[in-house]
């Protein structure tokens, strides 16, 4: 079972419409900011190739605990996916109390319309009445247009399925009764997934398609041998462990229904400090 690793509360503004830009420009230090400089992505970004997993990584320069939002739109509107409450936001660097990097990492995304599109990036500081918003940032890249389908498992019976989730959560710690249910399969057309990526991404959808209380998220993938390495992440709350017990199946599942998968194993999350 996944333990539960402590994450950041969702303290997110969210917008009513498409996320618009704000006087994008460019840093000599090869990065794109938003007006004011406080935060900044790779100019290599900009006009990349997008598809999954989509990965990002965004230069704060700020103090206090941010909440990184963004959407994805093609150039007709389409919503290719959205991060409204911040939660693929994972730290990787903390220079100084005012300086951190944060990387996102998305392995669902829907097809496009269009093979130009605009990643749009909101981050607030939470206050004591309403939220701070920084100013906005958009920048354009290019989409591929390929699509890919992936297969993931869900239960074939729900009763059938939470009766197993009880059995096993609820077993004797010492001798934990092994979580088994019937599954059935169902496939979701994704934007085109980097080859050797697909467990990642049909993880990901079996994870959207369960998504309890509050959404986990499959923010890493990655095979080494027969054996699948998934990391999740989400928040906590009363009854997250049965949640998890079915999730984890579900997931276990659908990763070794990919060719040469014989193990999946768990790995801890990375630091969501800031």
């Amino acid at each position: 079972m996944t333990p539960i690793w402590a994450v950041l509360p969702a303290l997110l503004w969210i917008a009513s419409g498409a996320l618009q830009a704000q006087d994008a420009r460019a840093n000599p230090g090869s990065l794109i900011c938003n007006q004011g400089g406080s935060v900044c992505v790779e100019a290599s970004l900009q006009n990349s190739a997008v598809e999954i997993p989509l990965f990002f990584v965004v230069h704060l320069k700020t103090q206090g605990t941010v909440t990184l939002s963004w959407e994805l739109r093609d150039d007709t509107g389409q919503l290719l996916d959205r991060d409204p409450d911040g939660r693929l936001a994972f730290l990787i660097a903390s220079a100084s109390a005012t300086e951190r990097t944060l990387g996102v990492r998305d392995f669902y995304l829907s097809p496009a319309k269009s093979s130009h599109g605009q990643l749009a990036l909101h981050v607030t500081k939470p206050g004591s009445s309403d939220d701070q918003a920084l100013p906005d940032l958009s920048i354009p890249v290019r989409i591929d247009l390929r699509t890919t389908d992936v297969i993931y498992a869900v239960p074939a019976n729900h009763d059938e399925f939470a009766n197993a989730i009880n059995d096993s959560v609820e077993s004797d710690p010492a001798h934990r009764l092994p979580m088994r249910a019937k599954i059935t399969w169902r496939k979701k057309t994704l934007l085109h997934v980097r080859p050797g990526l697909a467990a990642g991404a049909a993880s990901e959808a079996a994870a959207r398609d369960d998504s309890g209380q509050s959404l986990w998220h499959v923010i890493e993938y990655k095979k080494d041998g027969a054996t699948a390495h998934l990391t999740t992440l989400g928040d906590g709350w009363a009854g997250v462990t049965y949640y998890l017990a079915g999730l984890d199946y579900l997931l276990e599942k659908t990763a070794e229904h990919q060719a040469g998968v014989r193990h999946v194993v768990f790995d801890k999350p990375p630091d969501f400090g800031q």
